[in-house]
């Protein structure tokens, strides 16, 4: 068992370095203990090499931990430099750009201009000079300069020499330091106006004034004549108590907004897609809604990421295909997801008196169902507390506890962590879950890279290396656990632990849709429930995967609002970025 123990060791400090290891690694080593305890007689040197192994195990996964903190605070970090109007950069000794924040990558066009090294040309009391001799200029002459990129943008910017900026804050290896107030940029327009309850015209004419310092440029800039102006700029004195421009542009300029990047309207806010209703115990519930107000309804349990359908991000793109067959898609966000309030939960079917009462707020007397991947097991829950209101569901990828795979290691982490951790071993379930969604935030291409060199399915390997479903996922990851992990374990729990609800009881129609495939929720799991339902009826998908609903969800869509759609007949084409 020694070179067992080596080659278990040698793994441990691979996934301190590399987190998507961990679930491996774990089911590894909790082989390894079994086989010790079901040996009679354990030799000493096997004894000392399982003791050696845990103390590996805890101190690489400490690492791995630290590694995932620093991580996580360099995230954050990143976030909030980025959420400031004003721009900085960084230059090193040679004038090469260390860093810069996202309004200054904007003001410079640094996304375009990198990679071929040309930089823009910029105006200062010598006329116009390039960005790399300025900055050069001020690292050999120590000496700060003020100037203005040429054209209409005007941007007053300045470089600072290292002992400048040293005295203010900025690390020493900076050796020059480009700052830009950021005008133009700032959210105080919309906060001072929403603050004095301006109109939109009256906002407008704020802005050009703070931008041209006088009130006949303003109107030009606007279209308006002068006297027009002027009647707008005494609405302006009467809503905020101001008297005079000077101190007008001095208010709106000294709200903290103004330090502060505008603020975006998603696409998901404008169409009213994330909603809340407050439960009869007192607990948010949000759910997610889209398409035609009296088009039939289909609850939809996503994937445990809750992105296979993406109404948040990308509502119009979802909404063509809600409008062309009349579906009303619905969300609910199970306990402790996105702004769903977590509560104690013995059994998945906990979930149905929620759902319930969300189906009273809208009005539903009956509902479809599309249940996705690991959503399946909330989804049959449900259904079954639902009885007679449910018309018909539908599955893919669907992963059911009771089957048991013969060979674990052909399959991916995720069936690891539900079918085999989950089962035998929850305490590290509950450990090692939050520290994968924290992992996979941080690192998430490792995972996705990982998972396409072990599946056999090309569609999968093809959905899964696109840009947009990898950025995607993270972000919804991010939002489904902002109020914390406590409603992802338990649900993980309760799937791996054993349905507690008698499937033969569901007597609604029930297709399944499975890649043969899936290395997540395999199709014998599949074809075993298909067996267990008493109106079920299995479709293998040749050459599919566990991820196809991410383009065939529109097809899975309309068959459980009852429309009679061919698999495969209709299929979501993914934006780019």
């Amino acid at each position: 068992m020694s070179g067992n123990f080596e080659q278990l060791t040698h793994l441990v400090y691979e996934a301190s370095l590399d987190n998507s290891l961990w679930p491996e690694l774990i089911l590894e080593l909790t082989e390894e203990v079994q086989r010790a305890r079901d040996s009679r007689f354990l030799e000493h040197n096997d004894s000392k090499g399982l003791e050696n192994l845990s103390q590996h195990f805890r101190r690489a996964f400490s690492i791995s931990k630290r590694m995932v903190d620093l991580q996580e605070r360099e995230t954050y970090l990143s976030s909030v430099l980025n959420s400031f109007a004003f721009g900085v950069a960084l230059f090193g000794e040679t004038g090469q750009l260390l860093m810069a924040n996202r309004s200054m990558q904007e003001t410079l066009q640094l996304g375009s201009i990198l990679p071929n090294g040309e930089l823009p040309g910029l105006l200062n009391d010598k006329g116009e000079q390039s960005l790399a001799s300025l900055v050069g200029s001020c690292i050999q002459n120590e000496v700060s300069q003020e100037f203005q990129l040429p054209g209409n943008c005007q941007e007053p910017m300045m470089v600072l020499p290292r002992q400048d900026a040293e005295r203010i804050g900025f690390p020493s290896i900076a050796s020059a330091v480009l700052i830009s107030a950021g005008r133009g940029k700032n959210d105080a327009l919309r906060s001072f106006s929403h603050t004095h309850h301006l109109s939109r015209r009256e906002a407008e004419l704020l802005g050009e004034l703070s931008q041209k310092g006088e009130l006949r440029s303003a109107a030009v800039e606007m279209g308006l004549s002068y006297e027009s102006a002027r009647t707008y700029l005494k609405r302006i004195y009467d809503k905020t108590g101001l008297h005079n421009q000077a101190s007008l542009i001095a208010g709106f300029a000294a709200t903290p907004m103004s330090a502060l990047r505008r603020s975006k309207l998603f696409k998901g806010e404008r169409r009213n897609v994330r909603r809340m209703i407050t439960l009869r115990d007192g607990r948010n519930l949000e759910y997610f809604c889209l398409g035609p107000e009296t088009g039939d309804p289909v609850l939809v349990f996503d994937a445990l990421s809750g992105v296979a359908i993406d109404v948040v991000g990308y509502p119009d793109l979802c909404l063509h295909y809600l409008e062309r067959h009349n579906i009303r898609l619905i969300t609910p966000c199970r306990p402790g997801a996105f702004r769903s309030e977590a509560r104690d939960m013995d059994s998945l079917r906990d979930f149905t008196s929620d759902v319930e009462q969300l189906m009273e707020q809208l009005g539903l007397g009956s509902v479809g169902i599309l249940a996705l991947s690991f959503g399946s097991g909330s989804a049959l829950a449900v259904a079954h507390g639902l009885g007679s209101r449910v018309e018909k569901i539908v599955l893919s990828s669907a992963a059911y506890p009771v089957y048991r795979h013969p060979n674990w290691r052909e399959l991916d982490q995720f069936y690891h962590m539900s079918s085999i951790l989950g089962r035998h071993w929850p305490s590290m379930l509950r450990q090692v879950i939050p520290f994968l969604v924290r992992s996979i935030l941080q690192n998430r291409d490792n995972y996705f890279d990982r998972y396409c060199k072990r599946t056999r399915s090309a569609d999968d390997v093809e959905i899964l290396s696109h840009p947009v479903i990898r950025r995607r996922t993270a972000e919804m990851l991010a939002q489904r656990t902002a109020m914390g992990m406590e409603g992802m374990v338990e649900e993980n729990l309760l799937n791996a632990q054993g349905w507690d609800f008698p499937v033969q009881d569901i007597t609604v129609p029930v297709e399944i849709f499975q890649g043969d495939l899936d290395n997540v929720a395999p199709v014998q799991g599949a074809e075993l429930l298909a067996q267990h339902l008493p109106d079920a009826h299995l479709t293998a998908m040749a050459d599919k995967g566990h991820y196809h609903h991410i383009t065939n969800w529109p097809w899975l869509l309309a068959r459980a609002a009852g429309r009679d759609l061919e698999p495969g007949s209709e299929r979501y084409s993914i934006p780019d970025l």
